[in-house]
């Protein structure tokens, strides 16, 4: 780059508002409140720190999948190297919160997928901030006289990202977390040109009434940021009976255990599908042959010794939605614990709870799954884990010993990079022959890997 065209040009300037649209757990290390709390500022309130964005953004716009110069990507973004390096051009404020909701501790637990049962000392909890949060954003961009036009095609694709929803922020993003979008009423995006008298004063001000916009010609123009081999998934299922994810009120005068909600939505949450999905991928690779690494390689994977200390950790590629559900109807129903010696009620065993129960109107849409960097083999494994969960052969959530959780396929659409999408429709014996053959491809694939 030459020295005497890097001299500052002008800037862009993004003001605006994003909204979370499924739970956010920002993590701050410590345990007071919950097993994970969530970040707070100096007035108890949430935020979204600077890093948090900027890190994702940087990780989204690689020189791996867009067709920049590296050098002046590695300028953009600022780097450090040989004891030299380069402040980056791109400058965020911390995204402080305007909205609130609620913030609530939500429960997990560690299971052993060969047993099916949670794992002594498996159980844990975690604070989380409930959708509908709105946080107020702020991004600086300088360029240069030599750089302005790559400097505004970033600034492009950066509002792309935002507005089209596709990156994730915080914690538990592979089970649904931390999606979000822009509030499009509220965002401005500038190009201050500072050759230009106007946007100097503009600039210095603060005062943007009579600042047009930036042209949405330059707006549209974008690098690509789509993840190579993108395998996705987007089913809509029918509720067979009934169905309870557990959250255990506080109240004396409610039930045991109820649905678990989200405002005042029942939802699917990610963490429970994706650890449906897992626990029946490694049956199905068990049953093949004995390949651990496959699905570690898919689902990732924490090891942890006999002190309980972290040893290794890898994040996984398997991406599933929380699936805000139908206001089903939930029913208040009790049970007892019987001891089978004697046929007769456990002392003290009485216990209630209160499941959603099937509306034959209404169904379970948008559960989406996604693998970018997907091979063909790990595609016909989560094909084969959506024929199971489509046959009503794989069940979610608990209490599946009497039945609850089970689902039916009714249509799902299935991507596959740019490649036209395939349709299945519930009756799959009508399934066009070379949709069969295709998809048959992909599980012949995974077939070959796994099998000794």
């Amino acid at each position: 780059m030459n020295p005497k065209n890097s001299k500052r040009a002008g800037k862009i300037l993004l003001q605006g508002q994003i909204k979370t649209t499924s739970p956010l757990h920002i993590g701050c290390g410590s345990d007071e409140r919950s097993d994970m709390d969530i970040l707070l500022d100096s007035n108890d309130r949430p935020y979204i720190p600077a890093t948090a964005l900027i890190g994702i953004l940087r990780h989204r716009i690689t020189p791996d999948n867009s067709d920049f110069d590296k050098e002046i990507y590695y300028e953009f973004w600022g780097f450090t190297k040989d004891n030299k390096g380069k402040q980056s051009a791109l400058k965020c404020s911390d995204l402080l919160i305007i909205t609130e909701s609620p913030r609530l501790i939500r429960d997990g637990i560690r299971i052993n997928h060969k047993t099916g049962m949670v794992y002594d000392k498996g159980k844990y909890d975690y604070e989380i901030l409930e959708r509908g949060a709105a946080f107020k954003l702020n991004l600086e961009i300088d360029y240069s006289s030599s750089n302005q036009n790559f400097v505004k095609k970033m600034a492009a694709t950066i509002y792309g990202l935002l507005k089209n929803g596709t990156i994730r922020l915080g914690g538990k993003t592979n089970s649904g977390f931390g999606k979000f979008s822009l509030i499009e009423a509220q965002t401005q995006i500038y190009d201050f040109d500072f050759s230009n008298k106007k946007d100097v004063y503009y600039w210095l001000t603060g005062n943007l009434a009579n600042k047009k916009t930036m042209d949405m010609a330059l707006l549209n123009n974008r690098f690509k940021t789509t993840s190579a081999n993108l395998f996705r998934i987007n089913a809509t299922l029918d509720l067979k009976n009934s169905l309870i994810i557990r959250s255990y009120p506080g109240d004396p005068e409610m039930p045991d255990a109820v649905h678990i909600k989200s405002g005042n939505d029942p939802v699917l949450t990610g963490t429970s599908l994706k650890g449906a999905i897992r626990a029946r991928a490694e049956r199905i690779v068990n049953t093949i042959g004995q390949s651990d690494e496959f699905i570690k390689n898919l689902f990732g994977y924490v090891e942890i010794d006999e002190n309980d200390k972290l040893e290794r950790a890898r994040k996984g590629k398997v991406r599933v939605n929380e699936t805000v559900m139908p206001r089903f109807i939930a029913e208040l129903q009790s049970r007892i614990k019987i001891d089978r010696f004697t046929g007769g009620t456990i002392e003290s065993a009485l216990f209630d709870s209160m499941p959603l129960f099937i509306n034959k109107n209404k169904k379970v849409r948008n559960i989406i799954i996604e693998v970018p960097k997907c091979s063909n083999a790990q595609a016909g494994l989560l094909l084969l884990v959506l024929k199971d969960l489509w046959r009503g052969d794989l069940a979610v959530g608990g209490e599946k010993n009497v039945g609850r959780g089970v689902f039916k396929g009714f249509q799902a659409t299935i991507k596959w990079n740019d490649e036209k999408p395939i349709i299945l429709e519930e009756n799959l014996s009508q399934t066009a022959p070379e949709t069969k053959e295709k998809l048959q491809g992909f599980v012949d694939a995974f077939v070959k890997e796994v099998r000794p």
